[in-house]
Parts: C-alpha cells; structure tokens; sequence
C-alpha cells in the first residue's frame, strides 16, 4: 500500500514539473480593432506564435517571462508576466506608427483675365524684401578701398598730357547729358505694354524659352514678370535694342525658374 501511494506522488509531481502554462490574449489597435499576424515571442525561450484573424493568441510563459509583440506599421510593445496574466485574458494595445503625408502641389490655372492672372505672377513677400535689401547693398560704396594695380611714378615715362583737359571726353559727357534730358524715360501705358510685348515676339528668337516646352500663354506671363523687374516697356519701348532686351530677358528668367513652377 505504502508502494502504491510512493508511485502516486512521484508521478504526480513529474506531471507537474512537465506541464506547460499558458498565456491567452488579444492583440488590439488604439482604435480597439483586432490585429491579426502579430508576432508575439517569448524572449526567455524564443518562442514565437501569431496572432488569428481576431487578435487571439496562446503562448507558454512563466510569470518574470518577457513577452514581447511585433507588427509592421505599429509600434513594438514588450510586458512583463506576472502571476495575474495566468487568471484572465492579456488584452495589448499597439499604437499605430505616425507617418508624414506628402506634400501636394497645386498648380496655377489662368483664368484668361490677363489682370487677374497677372497678380499670381507677383514673387512672395520675402524674395521681394530679400532683393530689395541685395539692391540696397550693391548700391552701397565699399568701406574699403579697393587696391589699383598703377606703375610707380619713378618708373614712369613723361606724361606730356599732365593738366590738360580731355576735351573729347567733356564733349561726349555733355552729349550724353542733353540726349538723355531731351529723351527721358517715362512708364508705359497698358496698350504701350502690350504692343512692346507684341514686337517682342515678333522680332526675338523665342526659340529658347519654346524649347522649355513654354506654350504662348507662358510665355506672356514670363513677360509680365521681366517687364515688372526690369522695366523693359519703359526703357526699351522708344529705342527697340535687341541685344539688350534678349540680356535682360535671359536675367529675369534665372529668376523667374528659381520662384515659380513652370511647365519645362
């Protein structure tokens, strides 16, 4: 008899020394929806099992086991098993991983109101204040005085022309005094405008800005733009010069590329 009760206990404790315990739980979203194929692993014996279609999980533990749940897109969350996970239900909310939503742009739509359409070609208020305050500066003198690379006196040959006037450049300087007072500048009216931008297309090779893929709508704002930044209706509109008017042009498109979305 004694034998028979020796035999029962020491099976019933290989028994126990051999069962397993299990956790159970659901794996949930902050929104309360059930994850599905959520990793959860066991970091004591790297045991890994995944959550079913409703969140649900089974895994053997032992209470100080650290179980940790994996899920793309959310962030990873660890626990720690105490003697209560063995009582009721893990419930574990993972939180979702923030993402940046990118930036869309919308692109200008003319309305056919050269007016209207005209203000959108106006740069923003801190390029117009930048290039305001670049102007100021490059039109103040230096502190410094720049070096002059000049031959020293002593090895100089006799100036024969010392205190003389040079009487042809006083005559071009007054020359050009009295054609610029007979000739001044003055703002060009809209037709003026737009009979300027007219001769424009007419008379320059566009062929350039037609190569960006510009269309002749384009291609008028772009004169709008050059015409309010270097006022070329007002200096040019009287004397049509070519050369000069294709520099300016080539300038104001450097600028214009670098504030506004074109179609190139």
């Amino acid at each position: 008899m004694k034998t028979k009760l020796l035999l029962i206990f020491f099976l019933a404790c290989s028994i126990s020394g051999f069962s397993q315990s299990y956790i159970f739980g659901k794996v949930k979203s902050e929104l309360g929806n059930e994850i599905f194929e959520t990793i959860i692993i066991n970091t004591r014996t790297d045991e890994k099992v995944l959550s079913d279609k409703d969140g649900n999980f089974m895994i053997a533990a032992k209470p100080s086991d650290e179980l940790r749940f994996v899920k793309s897109g959310y962030d990873r969350f660890d626990v720690r098993i105490s003697n209560e996970n063995f009582s009721k239900p893990l419930d574990v909310l993972l939180n979702r991983v923030p993402y940046l939503i990118p930036e869309v742009e919308i692109a200008f739509q003319p309305t056919g109101n050269l007016k209207k359409d005209s203000k959108t070609l106006d740069p923003p208020k801190k390029v117009v204040a930048l290039n305001s305050s670049l102007n100021a500066y490059m039109m103040t003198p230096p502190s410094e005085v720049a070096p002059k690379l000049t031959t020293p006196s002593a090895f100089q040959g006799q100036d024969y022309s010392a205190g003389q006037a040079n009487i042809l450049g006083i005559a071009k300087a007054i020359f050009g005094l009295i054609k610029k007072e007979a000739n001044p500048l003055t703002t060009a009216n809209y037709a003026e405008t737009q009979q300027f931008f007219a001769r424009i297309k007419l008379e320059l090779d566009l062929s350039f800005y037609t190569s960006q893929g510009w269309d002749e709508d384009e291609i008028d704002r772009f004169l709008i733009y050059a015409d309010q930044t270097y006022q070329l209706a007002k200096k040019y509109r009287n004397n049509f010069n070519i050369s000069k008017i294709s520099t300016e042009m080539m300038l104001a498109y450097k600028e214009y590329v670098k504030t506004r979305k074109t179609k190139s």
